[in-house]
C-alpha cells in the first residue's frame, strides 16, 4: 500500500490490470473479533456474528468476493449481503480469509491509510442513512443497499491504498482550485472514481446491487437513488451542513422520503451521529462534529475556512484518442449486432471523453411520447439532481425539444442564438442544466423519433466551439445509424 515507485498509468484499462489482483487490507480488529468468537456466540444470531465486518471494507469484500468465487444464490444472483455469504462459507472460512489478508490498523499510518480511513469513515456514514431510509420507504432488502452504500466509493479507496500520489492530486484541485469532484477525476486520472468501481466490484464478483449502483444509467431506480444521495449528503456534510447544495441534497430526501423537510433533517441529523458514535475507533473526525458550526467555521481537510460559493467547473481536455477510437468503434458497429446500451456509452464516453464536453447524456422518448428521460449520462457522478434528467415534451407545441423530435436535426444553442431560442425551452429544463449554450441532436429509428442526445461543458464561462460542434453530429450521426441496425 501507498508504494512511492509507480509506473505512470494512463486509462482504466491500465489501472485495472495494476488494481484487480490486489486485496483491500483487513482492520486488525475485524481478524480479532471473528477470532475471539465462543460456541455459544456462534449458536446466536448470524448478525451478531458479521457485527464487525459491516465496518470493514476489507473485510467486507473478502468474504463477498470468497462467497461469489464460482457460485450464485438460488435465484442465480450473486449473494448480496454479508450476513449471506457469512452463512454460505461458514465461520472457519471467515477466520482464514481475513488472515489470509494484509491488516490495517486504524487510523492508518501513512497517508495511503489515512486517506483509505476517511473515505471509511464516509462510506459507513452513507451506508447508515442509506439503511435508515431503505428501511423507511419499506424496502424488502435494506441491507443490500446498506453494502451498495458501503462499496459505492469502491474505486476511490483502491486508488487510496494503491494510488495515492493520484488521489493527493485530485484532493490539490478540489481544495486549491476549487475544481468539482467528478471533474478533478477525469483531469487527474482520464476516468472517474466510480467506472474504476464498477469495473472492481464486476471482476471481483461483488453484489449486483454495487455494481448497479455505479452505473449512470441506472440513475431513475429507487434503489439507486438512495444510495447516491446517501453519499451525495456525506460528501457535503463534510465541509458544513448549512450550504445551499445540502440544502438542496436535504430537499431530495424529503421528496425521496416523502416527509417534510424539518423531519428529514432532524432525521438525518440523528443518523449522523449514530453513525459517528459507532465508528469513532476509526479515528476520523466525523461529519456530525460539524453540525454546531456555522457557515463561517466549515474547515476544509487541510483546515482552513471554505468559502461555499467558490467551487467552480472544470473545463475537460479533449483526448483526440478517444474521440477517433470512439468514431473507429461507431462505424463499425451496425455490422457487429452490438447492443443499444453499449452503442450508447461508447458514444456518451467519445462525446464526454473525447471531445471534452463536461457532461453528456442520451434521453429516451418514453412510449407514452410525452417526456424525454436520460437514462444513460456522463459526468453528472456527483449531482443527483442532474442525474434525474427529464424533459416534457408536447407534440402540439413549437418548443425547442418538440422540434427535434419532428424530424432528424441538431442544435447548437449559443450566445449568437440564445435570445431566440431559450424563449423555446421549457423552464424546468433551463433550471436544471443551469446554461445558455449547449448540444442536441435528435435519434430517429427509420421515421420514428427515438431519443436525443444532449451535452455541455457545465461553464457559463467556457465557450462550445465550432471543431466541437462538428464532431459532436459526426459521433452521433455514427451512433443513430447503429442504434438503427441494432433495432432492426
Amino acid at each position: 500500500m501507498g508504494n512511492t515507485e509507480k509506473k505512470r498509468l494512463y486509462d482504466l484499462h491500465s489501472w485495472m490490470g495494476e488494481l484487480v489482483d490486489n486485496r483491500f487490507p483487513v482492520f486488525d480488529r475485524t481478524a480479532s473479533s471473528l477470532k475471539d468468537l465462543t460456541d455459544d456466540d456462534i449458536g446466536r444470531s448470524i448478525d451478531r456474528i458479521c457485527a464487525s465486518i459491516l465496518y470493514d471494507p476489507g473485510g467486507t469484500i473478502a468474504i463477498l468476493r470468497k462467497a461469489n468465487s464460482g457460485k450464485r444464490g438460488r435465484m442465480g444472483t450473486l449473494v448480496p449481503t454479508v450476513e449471506n455469504a457469512a452463512m454460505m462459507i461458514g465461520l472457519d472460512a471467515m477466520r482464514e480469509l481475513t488472515n489470509a489478508y494484509p491488516s490495517v490498523t486504524p487510523p492508518g499510518h501513512n497517508s495511503a491509510e489515512k486517506g483509505y480511513m476517511r473515505l471509511v469513515s464516509r462510506a459507513y456514514h452513507a451506508a447508515y442513512q442509506a439503511y435508515d431510509w431503505a428501511v423507511c420507504l419499506g424496502e424488502m432488502t435494506p441491507k443490500e443497499i446498506f453494502v451498495a452504500a458501503f462499496l459505492h466509493d469502491l474505486g476511490a479507496m483502491a486508488l487510496w491504498l494503491y494510488g495515492h500520489e493520484y488521489m493527493e492530486a485530485i484532493h490539490e484541485l478540489k481544495w486549491e482550485q476549487q475544481v468539482p469532484d467528478d471533474e478533478a477525476q477525469y483531469v487527474i486520472l482520464g476516468f472517474s472514481q466510480e467506472q474504476l468501481g464498477c469495473k472492481l466490484a464486476e471482476t471481483w464478483g461483488l453484489p449486483d446491487m454495487v455494481v448497479e449502483c455505479l452505473q449512470p444509467e441506472e440513475s431513475h431506480s429507487q434503489r439507486v437513488q438512495i444510495v447516491r444521495l446517501a453519499h451525495q449528503m456525506a460528501h457535503l456534510s463534510e465541509t458544513g451542513w448549512y450550504t445551499d447544495e445540502m440544502v438542496d441534497c436535504l430537499e431530495s430526501i424529503s421528496g425521496l422520503l416523502e416527509h417534510s423537510y424539518p423531519e428529514t433533517v432532524k432525521r438525518v441529523h440523528r443518523c449522523s451521529l449514530e453513525a459517528a458514535r459507532e465508528t469513532e475507533f476509526i479515528g476520523v473526525s466525523p461529519a456530525a462534529s460539524l453540525l454546531p458550526m456555522t457557515s463561517a467555521e466549515w474547515p476544509t481537510p487541510q483546515g482552513e475556512k471554505v468559502d461555499p460559493g467558490a467551487a467552480r467547473h472544470f473545463c475537460l481536455m479533449p483526448q483526440r484518442h478517444v474521440y477517433h477510437e470512439t468514431v473507429k468503434m461507431l462505424s463499425s458497429a451496425s455490422e457487429m449486432s452490438t447492443g443499444i446500451d453499449k452503442i450508447i456509452n461508447i458514444t456518451l464516453r467519445g462525446l464526454h471523453d473525447g471531445l471534452g464536453l463536461n457532461r453528456a447524456v442520451f434521453a429516451l422518448l418514453s412510449k407514452d411520447r410525452i417526456k424525454l428521460v436520460g437514462k444513460h449520462l456522463r459526468g453528472a457522478d456527483s449531482d443527483p439532481a442532474f442525474s434525474q434528467f427529464e424533459i416534457d415534451v408536447d407534440m402540439g407545441k413549437k418548443d425547442l425539444f418538440t422540434q427535434l423530435l419532428k424530424k432528424p436535426r441538431s442544435i447548437w444553442v449559443s450566445r449568437k442564438n440564445n435570445e431566440k431560442v431559450m424563449q423555446l425551452i421549457p423552464m424546468n429544463f433551463r433550471e436544471l442544466v443551469g446554461l445558455d449554450e449547449f448540444f442536441a441532436i435528435s435519434v430517429f429509428v427509420g421515421d420514428k423519433p427515438y431519443g436525443v442526445f444532449y451535452a455541455d461543458r457545465h461553464l457559463k464561462d467556457s465557450h462550445l466551439d465550432q471543431q466541437s460542434y462538428e464532431r459532436f453530429k459526426k459521433i452521433c450521426s455514427y451512433a443513430t445509424k447503429a442504434i438503427e441496425a441494432s433495432r432492426q
